[in-house]
């Protein structure tokens, strides 16, 4: 999808967004959060995210502007509606907002108080903002001005998993956990693009993005992390026990599915593009 609106829709361009945004959350929020030290504090979280994701938040709105992105980065023709419908889509969203509901049943609440339920809130639904406006916003739309959906749904995937590699490196975690968190990662992207996709609004996967954040943070009995990058995103962690593991079970199954429907939608849409221009060939000779 090309538009002559803006600047070009530069994938390198969209990269380089990336990459500032990944900065402020976890260069800047790592700096600022070492004032308090990495205790798992209230305190160390609150300077870990709300200063450095306002300055990457706001640089990446600034950037938009300047660049006259236009609402192709906000939203987009819901996949209901086109043809094929592809209903069965509709599952993905809704078994991944289940999951952190799911969850909400083995939150201590007791032991949490009201204040820091709001604080982390605020948090998560700053990192739910920024990172889907980055990667299923920003880097999605230039992608796909280039590119067929196959690769938008794969690069995106990818750069949401590799964006959060320079958080586990700094936490000092093993190699053979990285990669597993890497994978699950790229699980969690490929249920956030279709949770766009499927709505055709990013702000419902901004939504469930967060909500899935800080259900993981109010439930967890390590601390709070100290910078907005080095989290496990995955909604499918198979460690789930019960109804959460059968959610999380069926919503990894119908991923995999999906990554054969999206290489297929790729194929038509290659198919009609040709189609199309033939036809423009065929009405020039005319």
């Amino acid at each position: 999808m090309k538009t002559a609106i803006g600047r070009p829709r530069s994938i390198w361009l969209a990269l380089g967004v990336v990459v500032f945004y990944v900065l402020c959350a976890w260069g800047l929020g790592n700096l600022l959060s070492g004032l308090v030290g990495d205790d798992g504090s209230l305190a160390d979280f609150s300077l870990g995210h709300f200063i450095p994701l306002a300055v990457g938040i706001g640089g990446v709105l600034l950037f938009l502007r300047w660049a006259g992105w236009g609402a192709e980065v906000w939203r987009e023709r819901p996949t209901p509606t086109l043809t094929p419908r592809r209903w069965w889509l509709i599952s993905i969203p809704v078994l991944a907002f289940a999951v952190p509901v799911v969850e909400l049943f083995d939150v201590p609440w007791a032991e949490r108080s009201l204040g820091f339920l709001v604080v982390v809130a605020l948090g998560t639904l700053m990192v739910g903002f920024g990172e889907e406006l980055v990667i299923r916003g920003v880097l999605l739309t230039a992608v796909r001005a280039r590119f067929g959906e196959f690769a938008v749904f794969l690069l995106t995937c990818f750069v949401f998993a590799l964006a959060h590699i320079p958080g586990y490196l700094f936490s000092g975690l093993p190699l053979f956990i990285i990669a597993f968190n890497v994978i699950a990662l790229m699980s969690a992207g490929a249920t956030y693009y279709w949770i766009r996709r499927v709505t055709g609004r990013i702000w419902v996967a901004m939504l469930i993005h967060a909500l899935t954040d800080w259900v993981l943070y109010v439930g967890s009995d390590v601390g709070l992390p100290s910078a907005s990058v080095p989290v496990q995103h995955s909604p499918a962690d198979d460690s789930g026990t019960g109804a959460l593991g059968y959610v999380e079970s069926l919503l990894l199954i119908l991923l995999a599915i999906s990554v054969i429907s999206v290489i297929r939608e790729s194929r038509r849409d290659k198919r009609n593009a040709l189609s199309d221009d033939a036809g423009a060939v065929v009405s020039d000779r005319i």
